[in-house]
């Protein structure tokens, strides 16, 4: 159930020098935020454009008839279910009371007031599964596109109802939902893309040759998901960039928690699924769709239920910034773990 490889074509300087556009991202939206913030809420309309360019392209490698077998894959299913609604909110919970209830205020490092907004966010952060980006970094580690889409659209449904439990039991104050925004976010970031990729690849194919599109279009869109990936970085960062800038702090203390949850969520279960007995382009994305947070849902909630504590809203804004470098790593180390599988087999 695997999608077919597709060669890299003439494009490869853009992955190759990733690293390097990514921090230039991150520095431009973060000045954009502080010096010229009128400019940045402008751009804020590009966050949605971006997200649908990172993840149309993804779609156009999937065939209908792979994505109904993976409807048929009940115990991935089971797995993620597992992991991201008995595993993940308790987990972000623990490593936020260790370091912010203990490690770090036991230190000085950090006020009992900001250690409680901060542990808030990072709840927050923990109680939802992403729906939208996830897709982005299960593609670029070649894992199986049709499954990811069935497990993304799960986690949509899911975490309409479990957010608000969730945060009811580790925050201690019920938040309803808007279940009008959750569906129109899988709309737009799973419905339209989809439609896009399946209607592309059935008319190229008509026009051209199977072929043709994995070995001529498909790098092209490759090199537009991840550019359309580094604009979105600019925009998201302008939005904040000033806060973030002003407490240059919040990001280590945020980032610490964060990035072991990523490390060990991941490994834990892709080196689960693998003693499973799946491979490796499932065992990745059951990987990615356990440990990728729906960083816009905290955001959100952050604004509206948390007003009174502005803190609250930024450390969950450092998210992203956290995110996004860390998950590109875990792609590159996936990506280690799939070649040297390959060089193994022959």
């Amino acid at each position: 159930m695997c999608m077919r490889p597709v060669k890299v074509g003439g494009l490869g300087w853009i992955e190759k020098l990733l690293a390097v556009w990514i921090a230039l991202c991150i520095v431009i939206g973060l000045l954009l935020g502080k010096y010229l913030p009128e400019l940045s809420n402008r751009l804020e309309i590009g966050i949605p454009i971006g997200l649908f360019l990172m993840i149309y392209p993804a779609m156009t490698k999937i065939e209908i008839e792979e994505l109904k077998e993976a409807l048929k894959s009940k115990k991935q299913v089971g797995v993620i279910v597992f992991f991201n609604y008995a595993v993940n909110p308790f987990l972000l919970y623990a490593l936020g009371f260790l370091f912010f209830e203990i490690i770090l205020p036991s230190l000085g490092l950090i006020t009992l007031e900001t250690a409680k907004y901060l542990w808030t966010g990072l709840i927050l952060l923990g109680v939802a599964p992403c729906i939208a980006m996830v897709l982005v970094w299960t593609d670029l580690a070649k894992g199986n596109g049709p499954l990811g889409i069935v497990l993304m659209a799960w986690n949509s449904i899911i975490q309409v109802l479990t957010t608000p439990l969730y945060i009811a039991l580790l925050v201690g104050t019920y938040i309803a939902i808007d279940i009008v925004s959750i569906g129109e976010s899988v709309l737009l970031y799973l419905g339209l893309p989809l439609l896009f990729g399946v209607i592309t690849r059935r008319e190229v194919i008509k026009r051209k040759s199977e072929d043709w599109l994995n070995n001529k279009l498909i790098p092209y869109y490759n090199a537009m998901q991840l550019l359309a990936l580094l604009f979105t970085m600019v925009v998201m960062f302008s939005l904040r960039g000033g806060v973030i800038i002003d407490n240059p702090n919040l990001i280590w203390q945020m980032a610490v928690p964060i990035v072991l949850f990523f490390f060990l969520l991941f490994n834990l279960v892709y080196y689960t699924t693998r003693r499973m007995g799946y491979n490796y382009e499932d065992a990745a994305t059951m990987g990615f769709h356990c440990t990728g947070r729906n960083f816009e849902l905290a955001i959100a909630i952050a604004l509206t239920a948390f007003a009174s504590m502005p803190m609250v809203a930024v450390s969950t804004v450092v998210g992203p910034l956290i995110e996004i470098p860390v998950m590109l790593t875990i792609v590159w180390m996936a990506l280690k773990r799939k070649n040297k599988l390959s060089s193994s087999s022959h």
